[in-house]
């Protein structure tokens, strides 16, 4: 009893995903006529340009499912197509190569057209399709440039910048040099840093204490140690720092 139960279960199961995959397929089949996105809208060969003669065609799929593509042409012997067949994957491009073989100027007059058409991977039904227009050109295209032969671009109007002569700078320069001559001197002299560094220097002449001087006429009291001496230079050094600083 159990085992007939699990197989209808199961039966039950394949059967409903069987009827969820023909659900979709027949709302994609309903869905006729897809957008195929295609760039650039058309394609315009020129007689002299031989850089011209070959040129992209980028499929896009943005659809979440992937499709076959195929390149149909009015005049294949005009034109060769590098994979003109194959399959686009999910929300992805692909760019095909489009050479014309046969340029010449009886060729000048009349436009051809690329068909590219869409299919489904599993029906093989036709979603959609799009016409693309060729023409081939006499002469070569207005730009030298092969990426903007399909617009005309050209350059902007800028206004000259008013340039000041080197004399009115150089002047301003020496203008400015006096007035910050002068806030220098302005500033305001610190006078407990210049006595003590006096003081230090004064301290610096001094003989030092283990000289042994004969005939001085300085008193004894005024002989001071090398120690003492190094720290008036280390102060009088860091005095010098704060006075002389920018």
């Amino acid at each position: 009893m159990s085992n007939c139960f699990v197989v209808d279960c199961r039966l039950t199961s394949v059967l409903f995903s069987q009827y969820q995959f023909i659900s979709v397929l027949q709302s994609r089949l309903k869905m006729k006529n897809f957008p195929v996105f295609v760039f650039p809208v058309s394609l315009e060969f020129y007689l002299s340009a031989r850089h011209t003669h070959k040129q992209l065609l980028t499929l896009y799929n943005p659809y979440d499912f992937a499709v076959n593509f195929k390149v149909l042409c009015t005049s294949p012997n005009k034109f060769t197509v590098i994979d003109p067949e194959g399959v686009i994957a999910p929300q992805s491009c692909i760019d095909i190569v489009v050479r014309y073989t046969q340029p010449s100027v009886a060729h000048c007059s009349t436009t051809e057209k690329f068909r590219i058409t869409m299919y489904d991977r599993n029906t093989q039904q036709a979603l959609g399709k799009r016409d693309i227009p060729t023409k081939l050109i006499e002469g070569e295209p207005l730009s030298s440039h092969p990426e903007s032969m399909s617009d005309s671009f050209h350059p902007l109007l800028t206004k000259p910048v008013a340039m000041k002569p080197v004399e009115e700078t150089t002047r301003v320069t020496s203008c400015n040099h006096p007035h910050n001559m002068r806030q220098r001197e302005q500033q305001p002299v610190n006078v407990v840093a210049v006595a003590v560094s006096i003081c230090c220097i004064a301290a610096l002449l001094l003989p030092t204490q283990p000289e042994t001087v004969v005939e001085t006429q300085w008193p004894e009291w005024l002989h001071i140690g090398s120690n003492l001496k190094l720290v008036f230079s280390f102060v009088l050094g860091l005095v010098s720092m704060l006075v002389l600083r920018p």
